[in-house]
């Protein structure tokens, strides 16, 4: 997934959940929105280098997307959460990911109480997938979430129905960063998040984890790495 031209600038502090104040590069300071209701912990720091995309709208408080942050060890993070769902769909589209080898893509399809994000099928096939976007990483685990997460544990209460009658079901975790090389849910930030999931897979929930090359460019899903639920 290609990016837009974006703008460089320097993270000065969180003014609240969704905008950061930002100095941009070629002077004066702006506000940014920030695509994620995550903490970002780790991932955006002060002082920290970022690159931002520019949006023309009368219906924004901001004229920026916050889009990449710098890491501490010189590699880039994406932030954008939705980005997440993005490269999933372009993964299986492009026929990168061979744990999900389907032909039809349907997104945001109701169930039950939630909505899940994707129903992907092949002839009779269907396996239903919900998305989440990690961006923690700490000695090379990836780890999910990193707020705590009620809407995440009622998504895996819908996967694990649909194991139950006989359905593929799968969690998928995109980590929007090169360096992690192992996935497990984040216990000590959400408890209750990491017991359903392990729940749920010996219930048979798959579980799916992945990390990505970033550069200013673009993004693309690298390979998957493995999961200790």
């Amino acid at each position: 997934m290609k990016f837009p031209e974006l703008v460089p600038g320097v993270f000065i502090q969180r003014n609240n959940r969704f905008t950061a104040g930002i100095r941009l590069e070629s002077g004066g300071v702006t506000a940014a929105f920030i695509p994620t209701t995550g903490r970002l912990t780790g991932a955006l720091r002060p002082g920290c280098r970022v690159w931002l995309e520019q949006v023309e709208s009368a219906h924004r408080k901001t004229e920026f997307n916050l889009v990449l942050t710098e890491l501490d060890h010189g590699g880039l993070c994406s932030v954008n959460a939705m980005m997440a769902n993005r490269l999933f769909t372009e993964g299986v589209s492009a026929g990168r990911l061979t744990a999900f080898p389907y032909v039809h893509i349907d997104r945001e399809v109701t169930l039950g109480r939630s909505r899940l994000d994707f129903r992907l099928t092949r002839g009779n096939e269907i396996c239903w997938v919900e998305v989440k976007s990690v961006t923690y990483v700490e000695k090379g685990v990836g780890m999910f979430p990193d707020a705590p997460t009620g809407r995440g544990r009622r998504h895996l209460e819908e996967l694990a129905k649909l194991a139950a009658g006989g359905a593929r079901a799968s969690a998928v975790f995109i980590a929007q960063r090169e360096d992690p090389r192992l996935f497990t849910p984040f216990e000590d930030i959400d408890p209750m998040f990491a017991e359903t999931l392990r729940r749920v897979h010996r219930a048979g929930v798959e579980v799916h984890a992945y990390r990505c090359d970033v550069h200013l460019e673009g993004i693309v899903i690298a390979d998957e790495i493995p999961v200790k639920p």
